[in-house]
């Protein structure tokens, strides 16, 4: 897990740093994009919908950033427009991949369905604003997660600190399936069970006491992200 590092102004660098008016825009539509996709309970309905009302109230001007953003990369390519595309294209799906990021998911889909709320209660006479304002509220769902993982990577690494010598790392289950070294050896028998899926847990070297392992789920996958290309009849 590789978490966006801040500056030294406290500020988190991520892909949404830093962006022009037409990025942020972008951007936004990018993540409720994203939204529309992948929060899929019943309650994120209005995501989806209002997603769609958004996208016909503001063909215009979104038009207008794409075509603008289109010649910003064709610009940065030396005027080479298949070369602007890649580039674009390439960018893009690591945008969608950000926004699609599973562990923050729940703080995403809360945030996109309060803003499509928003929305739908009181369309913005100022879509632009509200784009600007929108986009950090995601990344403020986002930062909730990097924070809380922050936390946690803390509080991992003070527990070796005191009890690693003795309990082995704060994460044995993980090391019992994939292994890591000295962990693995100093386990033996029952960690290369654990590797092997035969156990449900790996005792502990020095207590015996049985830390039950968290197989990951090989049947789960992520859900794919897909910008959708409109047809003839969404521009009618």
């Amino acid at each position: 897990m590789q978490i966006p590092a801040k500056d030294a102004s406290g500020t988190r660098q991520t892909i949404n740093t830093r962006l022009s008016e037409d990025q942020a825009v972008w951007h936004f539509r990018a993540g409720w994009n994203v939204a529309a996709l992948n929060c899929t309970r019943d309650i994120h309905q209005p995501i989806l919908d209002t997603y769609a009302v958004m996208l016909r109230q503001h063909s215009g001007l979104l038009a207008g950033v794409n075509t603008r953003l289109d010649a910003h990369y064709r610009s940065q390519a030396g005027g080479n427009r298949r070369n602007g595309l890649v580039a674009r294209e390439t960018f893009t799906t690591e945008l969608y991949n950000y926004f699609a990021s599973p562990p923050a998911r729940s703080h995403f889909c809360a945030t996109a369905l309060a803003i499509a709320s928003e929305y739908q209660a009181a369309p913005p006479a100022d879509f632009t604003r509200f784009a600007a304002t929108g986009l950090q509220r995601y990344e403020a769902a986002f930062e909730q997660f990097y924070s809380d993982y922050e936390a946690y990577q803390l509080a991992s690494a003070d527990w070796d600190a005191r009890y690693g010598s003795r309990y082995g790392a704060s994460q044995p289950g993980w090391v019992a399936v994939h292994g890591n070294g000295m962990q693995v050896q100093a386990t033996g028998a029952m960690a290369m069970g654990a590797l092997s899926g035969e156990a449900g847990a790996v005792a502990d070297a020095t207590t015996g006491t049985a830390v039950p392992i968290v197989p990951v789920n090989e049947r789960a996958s992520g859900t794919p992200v897909v910008q959708p290309v409109l047809g003839a009849s969404d521009r009618e």
